[in-house]
Parts: C-alpha cells; sequence; structure tokens
C-alpha cells in the first residue's frame, strides 16, 4: 500500500511473515561494516545491503587514516590485519611551508601513528569482520526507498539485480550509503553548514612506485596544497590540492600540468617522484560539504552520509569510524532500554556535531587556500621550534586535539609567550 508521501508502508498482515532485523545498514564500505561489525558484536540482528559487489576500491580516496581512526582500529582488533595487507605505519609529519618546516608527532594517541590502506583493503577487513560477528550481507541491491509504518521508518524496499523487488524490516535503518545519500534523501534529511565544491578544494593525483617519502609529507604554497604518504604494497600517493575555483587542466593535460606545479612549487618533492614511476590512473575531484540531520523516527546517518568534509585535512574515514563506534553504542542502548530507540538516537546529532562541525568548519577553512593572513602567519612563526605545540597543531588532524582546545585563547596565550 502507497503511503501519501511516497514511501512504501507495511501491511500489517504481513509483518509475522517479514524476519525483523535490529538494523539495517545501506552501504557496506568503511562506516557502514564497521557499524554493523559493532552491532553484530553486541549481539544485534544486523543486515547490510550494497549496490556493489564488496568489497570493492573506492577511487576517489587519499585512503589516510588519522591516528584516532588507527587507535580505533586497534581497539577492535583489525589493526594487525590491516597492517598486514602490506600498508606501512605512517609516524612522522611534516608541514613545508618554504622558509618554514613544522616535523611532530600527535600526542594522546596510542598507536602512535597514521594508515593509509587502499579502500580495497580497509574495507575487506571490516566487512569481514562484521560477516564473522554475524552480520548478513546482500549485495547487488539497490536502495529504492524506506518502508514506513506508523510515522516512523521501519525498513527497506529496493531492486534485486534481476529486476525483482526487495524488502526488509528492522527497528532502525541507517545510511551509509556516502556523499549523495539516498537513504538521507528518502527520509527528508535536512542539510547545514553547507558550502558548494566551488569553494572548496580540487585534488588532483595518482599512485606511484619507488617513491622515497617520510611519514607523511605536506607542502603549502600559495594557493597549492602538496602530499605524499606511503599505501599498500610499496606505493604511495602523490596529490596536489588547489582552489575548487581555479582553472583546471584538461583530462589529457593532467601530468603535464601536475609536474609543471610539483617542479615550480617543490622541486625536492618532484625529483622523488620522478625517481619512481607512475602506476595507476590519474585522479580529480572536487565535493560539496555540509552536516546533514543525524537521526529521525527510525532512521540514522553516518559516514558521509551524514557529514562530508573537504578532503584538504583528509578526515573522511577517521571521522567515519568515529561516529560508526558512536552510533552503535546509541542504537545498543536505545535497543535495550525501556525509553526506546528514538530517545536514544535524540542525542545522535549533538554528540556528533560536537566533534564532528569544528572540524568541518577547519577543513572547510583550508579548503579555500586562500593566502594566510597576518595572523596565521604570526602563529607558524610562534610554533617554530615548540615542538609540544607542533605536535598539538598535527593533533588537530589526528583528532587527539580539539580545535577548541588549539586555538582557544590559552592556548593561543601559551603558545606566543614562549615565542
Amino acid at each position: 500500500m502507497a503511503h501519501g508521501d511516497g514511501c512504501f508502508v507495511i501491511q500489517k498482515n504481513s509483518e509475522s511473515k517479514k524476519k525483523m532485523y535490529d538494523a539495517i545498514v545501506v552501504g557496506g564500505r568503511c562506516g557502514g561494516a564497521a557499524l554493523a561489525m559493532l552491532l553484530a558484536r553486541k549481539g544485534r540482528r544486523v543486515l547490510i545491503v550494497d549496490q556493489a559487489q564488496l568489497p570493492s576500491d573506492v577511487r576517489l580516496s587519499t585512503h589516510l587514516i588519522w591516528h584516532a581512526g588507527v587507535d580505533r582500529l586497534r581497539q577492535w582488533g583489525l589493526l594487525d590485519t590491516v597492517l598486514a595487507s602490506n600498508c606501512p605505519a605512517l609516524t612522522d609529519f611534516s608541514l613545508d611551508m618554504g622558509e618554514l618546516v613544522l616535523r611532530g608527532r600527535p600526542p594522546g594517541t596510542q598507536v602512535g601513528a597514521a594508515l593509509s590502506p587502499r579502500r580495497l583493503a580497509l574495507d575487506k577487513v571490516l566487512l569481514d569482520a562484521a560477516l564473522q560477528a554475524g552480520a548478513e550481507l546482500r549485495q547487488g541491491i539497490t536502495f529504492e526507498d524506506v518502508i514506513q509504518q506508523d510515522g516512523r521508518v521501519a525498513g527497506i524496499r529496493g531492486r534485486l539485480q534481476d529486476g525483482g523487488a526487495f524488502t526488509a524490516q528492522a527497528k532502525v535503518v541507517v545510511g551509509a550509503d556516502g556523499t549523495h545519500s539516498r537513504v538521507a534523501r528518502a527520509v527528508g534529511a535536512d542539510t547545514y553548514n553547507e558550502v558548494p565544491k566551488e569553494s572548496g578544494s580540487f585534488n588532483i593525483y595518482s599512485y606511484f612506485s619507488g617513491v622515497a617519502l617520510s611519514g607523511v609529507e605536506f607542502f603549502s604554497r600559495p594557493e597549492r596544497m602538496f602530499y605524499a604518504w606511503s599505501t599498500n604494497d610499496g606505493r604511495s600517493v602523490v596529490g596536489v590540492i588547489q582552489p575548487g575555483q581555479a582553472p583546471r587542466p584538461a583530462r589529457q593535460d593532467t601530468e603535464a600540468y601536475f609536474f609543471k606545479e610539483l617542479d615550480t612549487m617543490t622541486p625536492g618533492l618532484a625529483q622523488r617522484v620522478k625517481a619512481g614511476q607512475r602506476d595507476d590512473e590519474w585522479l580529480s575531484g572536487a565535493i560539496a560539504t555540509f552536516c546533514r540531520q543525524a537521526a529521525g523516527p527510525g532512521w540514522a546517518l553516518v559516514g558521509d552520509a551524514g557529514v562530508t568534509m573537504d578532503p584538504v585535512t583528509a578526515a573522511g574515514i577517521s571521522s567515519a569510524l568515529r561516529d560508526a563506534d558512536l552510533l552503535a553504542s546509541l542504537i545498543h542502548q536505545g535497543l535495550a532500554s525501556p525509553d526506546g530507540l528514538d530517545a536514544a538516537l535524540a542525542g545522535y546529532q549533538t554528540q556528533r556535531d560536537e566533534v564532528s562541525v569544528p572540524l568541518l568548519q577547519l577543513s572547510q577553512e583550508m579548503g579555500k587556500l586562500a593566502p594566510p593572513t597576518e595572523d596565521v602567519i604570526k602563529l607558524f612563526m610562534a610554533l617554530a621550534g615548540n615542538q609540544p605545540q607542533i605536535d598539538r597543531y598535527y593533533g588537530l588532524f589526528a583528532q587527539t586535539v580539539t580545535p577548541a582546545d588549539f586555538f582557544g585563547p590559552a592556548n593561543m596565550a601559551e603558545i606566543f609567550a614562549a615565542a
């Protein structure tokens, strides 16, 4: 029976014939697989549905997992498996600003390293762990809409690869289906803190073998940010980020453009990259960034479906793992509580945004790649030689130091007093 708002409504007399899940997770990549794993480990009945055949690669990703995310992999017992995919631990960090280079290591971390596993490797580890914990997986299913009952989401309907109909019921449906989330659209999730992709960064990168690197390397130049770090199997991801409104090269000119930028602004890195060999295609893209309403009656969002950040801070995977951890705890609590699931989910957005919004705003500001203000220049000059504060600056990106703590008046006064 069709509901007035276009959603599908469960026929009461058919409920007993359908299997009821505690949670349906639409999207089986890192955020969705992590959430499903955590819920299944708590004894919850979980179904993962995905349009793709998993695991599969995610092409537009720079793969970096900052320290807070790596610490979670360790807590979940998955770190050794990720490392075993021939993915090196990244312990050293440098920001080269031309006349000033800041080197450091973020504080407040258990593992003391970042990782950059290719998504084919990371997503497989998380998905395998979810299935081992008891989650079910249905692949090749295109999500079409939510099912509603008594004013709340109660399941999903979709389409099988052969065109047949698919329906499933659950106490909560979670959209883990990325920036262009169909679940978010189906439930009418509000969007806020929006910045169009033209006002953010535009990323050009590829993969190289045989490039000598020292941990995670950033190079800040006028309206440019270059980056390089190692991923699986002796390969490195190397890229340049420019303002979204800057002229972009034609696809056939990408390589010439990339190396001209590299030669002109970072000749040392250019020499090391040229000593290696590009072994993949050129990738590029820009995205709009935003927050979405985190939850409603019978539904929630996780990962990029809920918060999409500018890639300039490489925060996406770490944030997805954090939000999956938070959401799994709230769903489990709600299912076990007399107050119910919706009461538990009512606090999800506040808790998520307390961490996510400052990071989103930091990434949106950095994504402009605007010339540094006089205050910013003074700050970086004051940081020179102050190793504890340099480490705390890296902690902003590692998600072990909050923007409020680092940029707060007390810490700013301490930095300048020491300088």
